[in-house]
């Protein structure tokens, strides 16, 4: 018997490893319940964007069914494409749906007594979207002796800082007992149209051997037997300093129906500027807030600690601790000498957490302090999850834009630099805050820290290359061009995402900006083809970019459906997670139910060997037995389904009987639709001459199978979604033969069910 896999997908707090299985009933992994059979991770970088295939068999060594919780780590530039459990041969992949729709369809799976799996972006409340992407998997069944197999799939935008390159996925053991791997299989294919060198495999736990190495493509693997996975697997890489300050340009494009995809990348050149630079004043906000305790407070502090130290005796700064209230370490700025700064350090491990976070009237603190700096650049670092929850204003638009009109004011104007630490940091509101003249990097509980906080602070003294833009030959032929960082600084890649229209066999691409107070200026030609598949990774990177730039706009300007709908749409498209969408994995019965009118319909059933009678009995009253079809290896039976059956979702229990007399219960669920599809029309005119194009645009129910135009003279046409024009779009010629008069135009939806709507208009043939 065929059993219903369960799993569910949900934030967690909890530290987290890359793919840790732990019976429910224990706090850590136990090998001698549930072991690591297999791992299979496959990596593949290209351009600094990282795509991470991961498969894992988990072996139970229990005589019952067990339940589990699965972790599986990401960093903060992370982003979830693909997941899907296996039951036993089935595998049950997960899709992307709107939140609205996988939410009811959750809701009604759990009232079947079945736990799909929900992977979704949580929410602090009804009202604001908190767009944490750590999750978590509750996993049930896991059957006696036997096997559960788990596959994610993410992708990662690699970050580049003094032309050095850092990927990391952290196996190594964080709240748990280290795991081990019965078998663990790794290959690595890292391309780069800028040349590498001083390619590391860091640590000594998977030493991947390297199978092909050019300045442009290296190859590596591993294959190992009971490895225990007690360190990081991480590779580092180097932009080869001779081939600075170049521009690179990849593409992307199926065919003629979809648009072509193009990432222009440069390298921009480390810093000729003297390391001892002006004077600095530092004003240090530390969040000490109880939303701030365990991995964050010590992520915070560590990052405190490492930027008190990194100052120098002529620069001076402040410490300012808050939660519901600001406290500072000196009334006044003081100089960065040892002494001093140690004290600062015991005066924040002296202090307790407490209250809430009043973010307002701390930064309106730093303000002030900054405006007190004594000459040379003034920098304010916050050091925070960025949650506000006290104060005149805790929304994130309001909190942005006083914090934007209030710094205008300031002469010589502080830079505002964010240490974002946790899963949940309030991304969004610190994205804001930075925008401009600023610098955000996020460190989640799970990932390695050093190289970004290394990173981070090796920006404060330094200026980024700006303003910094890419340009495009011919203009008219690109669309929708993001940049995929909001700074750049010298020995980074700027990159930046976009569209084009038409193939062509030169385009012509154009970097400039100014770097230490020179101009710098980057250009390169390339073809723009009408196929080339060579790196698919592109459109799911533009649409991403795409996405943050809509929910930017919303979070500015609120939400309308237009800006909604296009974001479910690009995330289902390129299958990516985001605050308006889920991926829902559950049996196909619930994703697809069967959509009938009320009538005589099927009832076909599928199950395993043993099963000898099958019975179901339907909402309405009606038991019938199934009859086994032995061609079709089916069970099936008809049933009618009144009339006044409401339209909606319906279940059908299933009572199966094996060949030594156990019962099983399962469901199967189907939709009642007895209203046809609505139909609307959309011409720009009623009046046309022969040899004329009618552009036809309608709309139709989102249940409508097809839709199809039909007029006098005219062939039947098919209308198709067009994302440009928002509806089902066809143009009809009016044929040259066609005599003058009124003609009756109908355009017909059939859904699923086979309900048809209509709708018609008439239209006029000019002689």
């Amino acid at each position: 018997m065929k059993r219903i896999l369960a799993f569910l997908l949900a934030p967690t707090l909890l530290f987290a490893e890359a793919g840790v299985l732990i019976p429910s009933n224990l706090r850590q992994p136990d090998a001698a319940v549930l072991s690591l059979a297999e791992m299979n991770i496959r990596i593949r970088i290209d351009n600094h964007h990282a795509r991470v295939e991961t498969r894992q068999i988990f072996s139970s060594h229990s005589n019952a069914v067990l339940e589990g919780n699965y972790t599986f780590a990401l960093s903060g530039r992370a982003l979830i494409s693909s997941f899907a459990i296996w039951d036993g041969v089935t595998r049950i992949p997960g899709v992307i749906l709107e939140r609205k729709q996988a939410a009811e369809i959750y809701n009604l799976a759990k009232m079947q007594v079945i736990d799909p799996g929900l992977l979704q972006m949580g929410e602090r409340d009804a009202d604001q979207v908190n767009r944490s992407a750590v999750f978590s998997a509750h996993i049930v069944p896991i059957p006696p002796f036997g096997t559960k197999r788990v596959e994610l799939v993410y992708q990662e935008r690699l970050q580049t800082e003094q032309l050095q390159t850092l990927f990391a996925i952290p196996l190594r053991p964080d709240a748990y007992r280290a795991q081990s791997v019965a078998h663990l299989t790794i290959s690595l294919e890292l391309t780069s149209p800028h040349a590498m060198k001083d390619f590391e495999i860091a640590g000594k736990a998977y030493p991947l051997q390297i199978k092909e190495k050019t300045a442009n493509r290296i190859t590596a693997e591993f294959d190992g037997r009971n490895i225990s996975l007690s360190e990081e697997l991480a590779i580092k890489y180097t932009i080869d300093p001779d081939k600075r300050d170049t521009l690179e340009v990849l593409t992307y494009k199926e065919g003629p129906a979809e648009p072509g995809f193009f990432e222009a990348s440069a390298v921009i050149g480390p810093s000729a500027a003297a390391k001892d630079g002006p004077k600095r004043t530092v004003i240090a906000l530390f969040d000490a807030s109880l939303s701030m305790q365990w991995e964050k407070l010590e992520r915070s502090f560590l990052a405190l600690d490492k930027l008190l130290r990194s100052l120098r005796a002529t620069d001076s700064f402040n410490v300012l601790l808050f939660n519901s209230e600001v406290a500072r370490f000196s009334p006044a700025n003081v100089a960065a000498t040892p002494d001093v700064v140690d004290k600062a350090l015991a005066f924040v491990r002296s202090s307790r957490l407490r209250g809430g976070t009043n973010l307002e009237a701390a930064l309106k603190e730093a303000l002030n302090a900054a405006t007190n700096a004594q000459g040379g650049e003034s920098y304010i670092v916050l050091l925070s999850d960025g949650d506000a929850t006290r104060g005149a204003n805790i929304q994130n638009v309001k909190i942005a834009d006083w914090y934007s009109s209030r710094i205008k004011q300031i002469r010589n104007s502080p830079r505002t630099y964010v240490f974002a630490v946790g899963d949940d940091a309030n991304m969004p509101l610190l994205k804001m805050l930075t925008r401009g003249n600023g610098v955000l990097e996020w460190v989640r509980s799970t990932e390695p820290a050093d190289f970004k906080l290394d990173a981070f602070l090796s920006k404060i003294g330094r200026r980024p290359v700006e303003p910094l833009s890419l340009t495009s030959n011919p203009a008219a032929n690109f669309s929708m061009v993001y940049p995929l960082e909001a700074n750049a600084f010298p020995g980074s890649i700027a990159s930046w995402v976009g569209q084009y229209k038409n193939p062509m066999p030169q385009a012509n691409f154009t970097v400039r900006g100014t770097r230490d107070g020179s101009a710098l200026q980057m250009r390169t030609t390339v073809a723009l083809p009408a196929q080339s598949l060579t790196h698919p990774q592109l459109p799911r990177t533009w649409a991403k970019a795409r996405v943050d730039a809509l929910l930017e706009k919303i979070e500015r300007e609120g939400e309308d459906r237009a800006t909604i709908d296009e974001i479910i749409r690009l995330s289902r498209k390129y299958t990516f997670v985001t605050p308006y969408t889920s991926f829902l994995a559950a049996p196909r019965a619930l994703l697809r139910p069967r959509l009938i009118r009320p009538g005589d319909p099927v009832l076909r059933v599928r199950t395993d060997e043993s099963i000898t009678s099958v019975v179901a009995m339907f909402p309405f009253g009606l038991v019938k037995k199934l009859r086994y079809l032995k061609e079709e290896d089916t069970w099936q039976t008809r049933f009618l389904a009144p009339s006044d059956l409401a339209d909606g979702t319906h279940e059908v229990r299933l009572m199966l009987r094996d060949k030594e007399g156990r019962v099983f219960r399962e469901s199967k669920t189907f939709v009642i639709a007895s209203k046809p599809p609505a139909v609307k029309i959309r011409l720009e005119k009623t009046q046309f001459h022969r040899g004329e194009t009618v552009r036809l645009r309608a709309s139709a129910s989102e249940s409508s199978r097809t839709v199809v135009a039909r007029m006098y003279g005219i062939t039947p046409v098919n209308l198709h979604w067009s994302t440009a024009a928002g509806a089902n779009a066809a143009d009809l010629i009016i044929p040259a033969h066609l005599p003058a008069g009124r003609y009756p135009l109908t355009v017909s939806a059939e859904d699923f069910a086979h309900n048809i709507g209509t709708q018609e208009v008439i239209i006029e043939i000019l002689p």
